[in-house]
């Protein structure tokens, strides 16, 4: 197997327009993987946004506390909030699981005005590796 097969995908917030609204994702199991990747999706941009983070929980749909050093914070910088010239940008947080991390992550944002999101979450490699298409997190795949 090609190690970036290894790999659980989740949609965590299917594509929604917040305006000047926060969304959160689906809380992610992160049991089995030694990293979590959240790719946060932008479509039109209508302000900047002014919260956007990883946070995390020891329980499923527990309270969630923001990892430190994974909020971004002002308009310039890797670390940085999406302004309104970032439509059709990706963001990305990289997150290791490792001893001092909790089971659950999930990943926010807070717009500034109406706003085209979505975000996404992999989990890489996984202690077992998936074997079809519905326990890689796809509706389908094809490779070579």
């Amino acid at each position: 197997m090609i190690a970036l097969q290894n790999v659980k995908s989740y949609t965590v917030l299917a594509p929604i327009s917040l305006n000047s609204a926060a969304g959160t994702s689906l809380d992610v199991d992160t049991k089995g993987a030694a990293y979590a990747v959240f790719t946060v999706s932008l479509g039109v941009v209508g302000g900047a946004a002014t919260v956007m983070r990883v946070t995390e929980c020891a329980t499923d749909n527990g309270t969630f506390t923001a990892i430190t050093g994974l909020s971004a914070s002002g308009s310039t910088g890797n670390g940085r909030l999406p302004q309104t010239t970032d439509a059709g940008t990706l963001f990305k947080f990289f997150v290791p699981i490792n001893g001092a991390r909790k089971r659950y992550l999930n990943c926010e944002i807070t717009t500034g005005a109406t706003t085209l999101v979505s975000i996404t979450c992999d989990l890489l490699p996984l202690e077992q590796s998936p074997s079809s298409a519905a326990e890689m997190g796809v509706a389908g795949y094809l490779m070579i």
